[in-house]
């Protein structure tokens, strides 16, 4: 082979592969230290939840806290809870009948992230002893939700939970084939009419 020729087919074939290490950097001449990615996020959760995120399950509307337990009692304790959520974004209200004085409900926040959810609520009447209370919970493939929880106050509860009522998935059973990206928004809209 002639040398025009090689020199031709070489210009032909490293002509982009110079062209990619000028757009991406790389190379001799770039200073860049290259480091593994790591997640900054101190818990599960992480800081993207937002109401735009496609989830597994939908816990919107009302259930019972049901077989509470307190500090490893066999007395079970039950609570009406009213979900609200958007994307992984969970709010609402908890109702206590145990509070001797002041308003019995008030507001729940919290996150539900693929199986696992949480959420809190604080204790406001006059001479509480519970502080914020919050319940961390795993959500099983029938949609059964159970865990533990754990409160700030000098009563220094503790014990489990779950709800009376198993939560359904957040995609639609026609959609479920075709999941968006492993979930669906909560609330599911489809041509305008909610599900």
């Amino acid at each position: 082979m002639r040398f025009g020729t090689k020199a031709t087919i070489m210009a032909a074939l490293a002509g982009p592969a110079i062209a990619g290490l000028i757009l991406t950097g790389a190379g001799p001449a770039n200073a860049a230290v290259a480091t593994p990615h790591t997640t900054h996020s101190s818990s599960f959760f992480g800081h993207f939840c937002s109401r735009h995120s496609l989830e597994l399950w939908n816990l919107n509307g009302d259930n019972t806290i049901d077989n509470l337990t307190f500090k490893g009692s066999t007395t079970k304790i039950t609570y009406a809870v009213h979900f609200r959520q958007r994307g992984c974004l969970l709010g609402g209200t908890l109702t206590d009948t145990l509070i001797p004085n002041g308003p019995q409900t008030g507001p729940i926040t919290g996150q539900v992230r693929r199986n696992h959810v949480t959420f809190s609520f604080t204790y406001t009447y006059t001479g509480e002893v519970q502080g914020t209370r919050t319940f961390s919970g795993f959500v099983a493939h029938d949609g059964t939700v159970s865990g533990t929880w754990s409160e700030t106050g000098p009563e220094a509860g503790f014990g489990t939970w779950s709800l009376a009522t198993a939560v359904p998935q957040a995609c639609p059973p026609f959609f479920a084939f075709a999941e968006f990206e492993g979930g669906c928004p909560v609330p599911f809209f489809f041509f305008g009419f909610p599900f």
